[in-house]
């Protein structure tokens, strides 16, 4: 199934949708939920969506795109850092965003929105770095960035300074002008080797 993250019903339910999650954590919000958080009806959602089986990828979606055009606003404001949030309400949309991310385990029709999302991600970190990944590049980045966004959502969470040197790090490591040169991943096995 295709989800339009645009559409109006969409990003209305995924607002409501992110707000309960940040709020309320991971359990799965209800219809009335989502209708109180939009200031709808449940019958207007029913209508809308058919259900809560069907709410949830399509408000899913339709948070996706409110969430991923506030990371792209950040980064066109402040570069490679505008991926980690920047202040309290950053964390909130970002743990909103990690809780749909745990859903998505547990709905295919959501995982697989959500696998597209970080398919699209991997072609803009390239982008960004300005040059193509190779696919242990862009998978290395995301590796990192997920564990970044979890630690800074955390119940104990890293700091925010040592957070934004770790991702200006993976950074600086992909845009060095080692062109050619064996990786620091390619050294350990080298030194393992030995």
């Amino acid at each position: 199934m295709v989800f339009n993250r645009y559409s109006f019903y969409a990003q209305e339910a995924g607002v409501a949708m992110g707000r309960t999650l940040g709020r309320n954590g991971l359990r799965a919000p209800t219809l009335k939920m989502v209708a109180d958080e939009a200031n709808m009806g449940i019958s207007t959602l029913h209508q809308r969506f058919g259900g809560k089986r069907n709410m949830v990828p399509l408000a899913a979606a339709g948070y996706s795109g409110i969430f991923w055009t506030r990371v792209a606003r950040r980064v066109n404001a402040h570069g490679w850092g505008g991926f980690l949030p920047t202040d309290a309400d950053d964390v909130f949309f970002l743990r909103a965003w990690l809780s749909v991310e745990e859903l998505a385990r547990f709905d295919d029709e959501l995982g697989d929105a959500v696998r597209q999302v970080w398919r699209d991600l991997r072609l803009w970190l390239g982008s960004s770095i300005g040059r193509e990944l190779t696919d242990y590049e862009s998978g290395g980045l995301v590796i990192v960035l997920r564990g970044l966004w979890d630690s800074l959502c955390s119940a104990d969470p890293i700091d925010a300074d040592l957070a934004q040197q770790l991702w200006s790090a993976a950074y600086d490591a992909l845009t060095d002008d080692r062109a050619g040169e064996a990786s620091a991943g390619d050294d350990l096995l080298g030194d393992l080797a030995a």
